[in-house]
């Protein structure tokens, strides 16, 4: 399944490469595209699985983030796809039979969203099967914009004009509520089992979350987490 990683030019050239690491460590053989602006084509020494796609000119589109995605999604050939930002951190090892099992969901088109990261409480779910749940139609944040996979369709269908990433999320909470979509997760026990996508969110309204070796900011994926990947972030970030 093809993965996009969205990127600003804020955090292209330190940031992108730390992630892309740390897929390749623990998610590897992904084909990945980083869609961003300008300074995704200074990006050099990138893995063969690595690509990049430069949207335009930053500046061009202000404080819009949607405006240089709709057309661009409008036109990739993938129905589906996995979506996260930059400073989302991959930090454990993907489980790829219960990724294979959403998958799955996706290649019957029985799904439209699959939460793999957090982003919407378990509690607001369901049981689908032995193996997943689904998330009840009046939950909050299905707009939710942690690491998930998504269908073209319906990430296009909230993917409006003007938009900020922070518009899409809670603009259009309200809106996706009893929108009828499918949106599912594996069945596990948080935070007693990992998510499948279990991350570092690294920056929080533009503060750095982690320091020399551990982390700042409550995040209670952290005890899946590996001292000697946050010493590797904080040097490679504070360079």
């Amino acid at each position: 399944m093809k993965l996009y990683l969205l990127t600003s030019n804020k955090y292209t050239s330190n940031v992108c490469p730390v992630n892309i690491h740390f897929l390749n460590k623990y998610w590897p053989d992904r084909d990945i595209t980083i869609v961003g602006y300008e300074d995704v084509l200074k990006l050099t020494n990138l893995p063969s699985n690595v690509e990049v796609h430069c949207l335009g000119n930053q500046d061009d589109y202000g404080k819009s983030w949607s405006n240089a995605l709709i057309p661009y999604f409008e036109n990739i050939p993938e129905e589906y796809f996995t979506l996260i930002f930059d400073d989302h951190i991959l930090m454990n090892q993907v489980d790829e039979e219960k990724f294979k099992v959403i998958e799955e969901q996706f290649k019957l088109k029985q799904a439209d969203k699959a939460m793999i990261g957090g982003g919407i409480s378990l509690r607001e779910a369901t049981k689908l099967n032995d193996n997943l749940l689904i998330f009840n139609q009046d939950a909050n944040y299905r707009m939710s914009l942690h690491p998930a996979v998504w269908t073209k369709e319906y990430f296009l269908r909230y993917l409006k004009p003007d938009m900020t990433s922070w518009d899409f999320e809670l603009g259009n909470n309200s809106r996706a509520m009893l929108d009828g979509a499918t949106i599912i997760n594996y069945r596990y026990d948080y935070p007693n089992e990992p998510h499948i996508f279990s991350y570092l969110e690294l920056y929080t309204k533009g503060q750095i979350n982690i320091d020399s070796s551990s982390i700042t900011s409550n995040q209670p994926s952290a005890r899946y987490f590996e001292t000697e990947d946050i010493q590797y972030i904080w040097k490679e970030v504070k360079e």
